[in-house]
């Protein structure tokens, strides 16, 4: 989308979107605004609930870690300046983002942690909106964003969680997995690494996204490995040979953001990957769940386990058969797509979807149609990019599945939003992009256009009617 010096009109025209761009994302900024404070000012008033309350006190936990030495090392310095701190189900992103207000009462710290989720969010939404422009047309940016933000982050950006936070980092790692699918430079595995470590640091629920990188990338390099030589010339510019050194870039990138964190919870509960959710998952009811983690507080009574006995997929079963294991997994996975995608905007996901469908058959025309083209039709990175989505939407909902009796509204499964949607559009446009040099250019601009102009207008007569009934 950058301006063009060897064609100073097209430069003028997209230098004339640009303004239109940003002067129309700064009125949508104007009313994400508004909602926003009056969601915090409004609804979300009471600090006692316990998922607020832990995060709370994890504010004051998290300033006070490491302020017992009295000379720390250099080593130990630099720990105390990343987030570190965890009980098993709060994260030490959020908590140490707010370590400054650590010295005021526990109401104070309340609004301001509010209002910092609201900026941070809207901050990381606003350079979304900025690459999603550089990367998709101005229709595609503006649409994907607004259903993104009125859809998903709005509601979450006024609570105090990370909720909100953890949902644009996914999107920002997912985006990274997507650009390092289509052409994997060595330094993109290094962002990869820093935006998985920070998504982990929020919550520890990234780990499909990495593993269904993983998977992609051996089966691409097993399947480049076996084609004709010709075949892999139209690979792309994806090459097998980058992966070593990049993965272990990504690792390095990870455990540099994470290492502190990884450290804590080794001393405290003995795995340096501890999360009470992941036993969490296993058991039958809240109940029982909330009585676990009071009997294994801490490394002593987590070590005492026996293995046979700890709440895993062993001891599932091994007590229940593994046909068990299929059904709960399958029925929470049902159970998890209803509450925690689709009843949250998922009219949006659905046609995010229904606009890939109508491009990608555009697109799948115009490649049967193509003799008297010059310039070839090809999607080589796009059937990889869906095996990407395919398998961490099967890993994601089975897991989560697995835990909705005891998690029935669980944040691994709504992060899946703006990633899903995110790929629709990003498919769409490259499949838009290699056809305007054929005779079917003019056909699919118009179709998307009007697709994307749909769902901003729908977006924006709810906002319209949301801000006239509060001023009203």
């Amino acid at each position: 989308m950058s301006a063009d010096p060897s064609n100073p009109g097209r430069s003028r025209k997209t230098l004339a979107l640009w303004i239109v761009f940003l002067g129309t994302l700064v009125l949508y900024a104007w009313a994400y605004s508004y909602l926003g404070a009056v969601l915090i000012l409004g609804k979300n008033t009471d600090r006692t609930n316990s998922t607020q309350a832990a995060f709370i006190d994890a504010v004051y936990r998290s300033a006070s870690v490491g302020a017992e030495r009295e000379r720390p090392s250099i080593l130990g310095e630099f720990t105390n300046l990343l987030p570190q701190y965890t009980d098993g189900m709060v994260d030490p992103l959020f908590p140490w983002l707010l370590r400054r207000h650590s010295n005021q009462p526990p109401d104070e710290v309340f609004e301001a942690g509010k209002w910092m989720n609201f900026i941070v969010s809207g901050c990381l939404l606003l350079g979304f909106a900025l690459a999603a422009a550089r990367a998709f047309s101005f229709s595609g940016a503006m649409a994907v964003v607004l259903m993104g933000g009125f859809g998903v982050i709005l509601e979450r950006s006024a609570y105090f969680s990370p909720d909100a936070i953890y949902y644009l980092l996914v999107v920002l790692t997912w985006l990274c997995a997507l650009s390092l699918i289509r052409q994997n430079h060595l330094w993109l595995y290094g962002a990869f690494g820093i935006l998985l470590g920070l998504s982990y640091l929020a919550k520890p629920f990234i780990w499909p996204i990495a593993l269904g990188f993983l998977l992609v990338s051996l089966i691409r390099s097993l399947w480049i490995a076996f084609r004709s030589r010709k075949d892999r010339q139209d690979a792309g510019v994806w090459s097998p040979s980058n992966q070593l050194v990049g993965f272990a870039m990504t690792i390095a990138a990870f455990l540099l953001i994470t290492g502190p964190r990884l450290s804590y919870a080794a001393a405290n509960f003995g795995d340096p990957l501890h999360s009470y959710q992941k036993y969490f998952i296993w058991l039958d009811s809240p109940t029982e769940a909330a009585l676990f983690q009071q009997q294994h507080p801490g490394k002593a009574e987590l070590n005492g386990i026996p293995a046979g006995e700890k709440p895993g997929i062993v001891r599932f079963v091994k007590e229940n058969g593994f046909s068990s294991l299929i059904e709960r997994g399958t029925d929470g996975a049902l159970a998890q797509v209803k509450s925690s995608v689709l009843g949250r905007g998922g009219w949006i996901l659905v046609y995010g979807a229904f606009v890939f469908m109508v491009i990608a058959g555009i697109h799948r025309w115009a490649a049967m149609h193509q003799s008297d083209e010059i310039w070839q039709v090809r999607g080589t990175s796009a059937r990889w990019m869906l095996l990407f989505l395919g398998i961490v939407i099967a890993i994601t909902l089975f897991y989560s599945g697995v835990g909705n009796p005891v998690i029935p509204h669980s944040a691994m499964t709504t992060s899946l939003f703006l990633p899903i949607l995110v790929t629709f559009i990003w498919i769409s446009e490259r499949y838009r992009r290699q056809l305007q040099r054929s005779q079917f250019a003019r056909l699919v601009n118009g179709v998307y256009v009007v697709l994307m102009a749909g769902s901003i207008l729908w977006i924006t007569c709810r906002i319209a009617l949301g801000l006239h009934a509060l001023m009203g």
